[in-house]
């Protein structure tokens, strides 16, 4: 009972100091979001009954390269990437059903093993059968599964401050599913939560804008998002408790770079990296001094640069210029 009154007390801590909307309980329907978080690249497609919005730019004849976000994220924290790498690679990055802009899925199948199946589908609707994949966090688990389970179809993997062994939940997920909380969580998901996991993400606070977290806060409150986050989260922490989690990562053949920050709290540098460069000796390591739990976004110039070296093996520099 002590999480129902904490949720209730700072539900109306935040309502007595801010309009309502603050709260988090809209539903906005996809249509009214798509004018502002949606493209001329956009489509939205139909796989096992759940709608996915994809993007497909870059270089239509360039070597494909499969971006996926982390939980609570969609698709556009990789907007800095795609900027600096789309004149090199046919860059695809879509939403994981129940975030950004994508639908839900009617069977509540949000496993790692399931999203690795809509993909796989998704990708051979568009033709594509040789790439390679950058994941984060949650969207790492997703590669490197999809790696495990489709070795014929990967290039290269970048695996990002990923999701890989048993740990801690990071304190939003696991608050939001606290038993008592889960049913409000999927009603409200106040911007000052939003707020405080994005700052956190970060390493540097102070590159945080508004117009950063609005896009977190505002995709979060799409109708269906909140109820499929919990969702999400629960499987999250299921999984976080299983001792075989990492099955199979070994066993990868493709070459993988693994990128850290160490300043991340969610899964921690501290504890969690040295876990990679145990089981992963033949992996390329980049460590990034200071950066939070999504360097991709927080410092998008040098990881895209190391990412384009390790893809190409040209540099960045001189190549960028041409």
């Amino acid at each position: 009972m002590f999480y129902v009154t904490r949720f209730i007390l700072v539900i109306t801590l935040i309502a007595s100091i801010t309009s309502c909307s603050s709260l988090g309980m809209k539903n906005i329907p996809v249509d009214d979001l798509k004018p502002k978080y949606a493209n001329g690249a956009s489509s939205f497609i139909l796989i096992n009954d759940t709608i996915i919005h994809i993007r497909d730019e870059g270089k239509k004849d360039g070597p494909v390269l499969l971006l996926i976000h982390g939980v609570c994220a969609s698709l556009h924290t990789w907007d800095e990437w795609v900027s600096l790498l789309k004149s090199h690679f046919r860059i695809i990055r879509f939403d994981i059903p129940g975030f950004g802009l994508s639908g839900q899925i009617p069977s509540k199948n949000y496993t790692p093993e399931y999203s690795v199946e809509l993909l796989n589908k998704a990708l051979e609707q568009m033709g594509i059968k040789k790439l390679s994949i950058a994941g984060n966090s949650l969207g790492g688990f997703i590669a490197w599964k999809f790696a495990i389970a489709h070795p014929d179809k990967v290039e290269k993997l970048i695996l990002i401050d990923s999701v890989g062994y048993p740990q801690e939940m990071p304190w939003l997920l696991k608050f939001s599913t606290n038993i008592f909380v889960r049913p409000f969580a999927r009603i409200a998901m106040p911007r000052y939560f939003i707020n405080k996991a994005v700052h956190e993400v970060y390493g540097d606070q102070s590159k945080v804008t508004d117009a950063t977290v609005d896009r977190y806060f505002e995709l979060s409150q799409k109708e269906g998002n909140r109820s499929a986050w919990i969702d999400v989260f629960m499987v999250m922490k299921d999984y976080s408790q299983k001792s075989d989690l990492s099955k199979g990562l070994t066993d990868i053949q493709c070459p993988i770079m693994v990128m850290w920050g160490t300043k991340d709290i969610w899964i921690p540098y501290t504890t969690e990296f040295p876990k990679w460069q145990k089981d992963l000796p033949q992996a390329v390591f980049k460590i990034y001094e200071g950066a939070g739990h999504i360097p991709m976004e927080e410092i998008p110039e040098q990881t895209a640069k190391d990412a384009f070296e390790f893809l190409t093996g040209k540099k960045f520099v001189t190549a960028i210029n041409k």
